[in-house]
């Protein structure tokens, strides 16, 4: 039995988040969502591209909160594909980006289009994977998702990932694009970046999937706050080996 099931089933993840034994997958979401919150208010325009699940609504307030998807749902308010977003220029207050970048066949073109309708000031929040070595061993031993060095996430004419399926993936996109900051800045001076950092280890591991079942020992919310903090050591100690995830945050110029 492969280790990785029912991946990319939204409805499934939706429908069963409230049944799920243990705090794993809800206390990894607040984690993930949490640090948004202070880039939005009761006047903000949020849109969040590829919202999946839809799990964001669940953790984060704004005057208005549109979900979007590459794919059709019932709690997603509005079909969109995230490198043609169909919003007016200046018009977009924050725009939110949950482990959606490594999915995108060509980020770019994303990143463009995300300072195109984000307002002065406005704000693109970014969580994504980060791929340490461990997420390297994780991912081929369950082959859940794949990743490839070479892309250049720069470039809008050559895709990273395959144009036609929307789950496809390249853990190593976020890598790509924010390891070298410098190098990101120099592609996007309509950017100035607010915020970064890695997290993530046993929390990452440990939460179940989200859009995918994976096995996990289910642990209540205070276990969970323990295994935080040693999180916390660990990725501050070795961040190229320990964290599995990143997150960014980007204001608009």
């Amino acid at each position: 039995m492969p280790l990785v099931t029912h991946t990319g089933d939204v409805a499934l993840a939706r429908a069963e988040y409230d049944r799920r034994p243990g705090d794993n997958l809800r206390y990894a979401l607040r984690k993930r969502f949490n640090w948004m919150q202070r880039y939005l208010g009761p006047a903000t325009f949020a849109v969040e591209v590829g919202c999946g699940a839809g799990f964001s609504e669940r953790f984060l307030k704004a005057g208005r909160l549109e979900l979007t998807d590459a794919e059709a749902h019932p709690w997603v308010a509005r079909v969109v594909d995230a490198t043609e977003l169909p919003y007016a220029d200046a018009s977009v207050d924050a725009l939110i980006a949950n482990n959606v970048i490594h999915h995108l066949a060509y980020p770019d073109r994303f990143l463009r289009g995300a300072a195109r309708v984000l307002r002065p000031g406005g704000h693109l929040l970014v969580q994504e994977c980060n791929l340490g070595l461990t997420t390297e061993w994780a991912l081929r031993l369950t082959g859940h998702e794949s990743y490839d060095w070479s892309p250049d996430p720069f470039d809008p004419t050559r895709p990273c990932n395959d144009p036609k399926d929307p789950w496809s993936a390249n853990c190593a996109i976020p890598n790509l694009l924010f390891d070298d900051l410098a190098k990101f800045m120099q592609h996007y001076p309509m950017f100035a970046v607010t915020e970064t950092g890695v997290s993530e280890f046993f929390i990452h591991f440990n939460n179940g999937g989200v859009s995918a079942r994976v096995p996990y020992l289910p642990l209540p919310e205070a276990a969970l706050r323990v295994v935080d903090a040693i999180d916390g050591r660990l990725v501050a100690i070795a961040p190229r080996f320990f964290a599995a995830q990143c997150r960014v945050a980007l204001r608009r110029l």
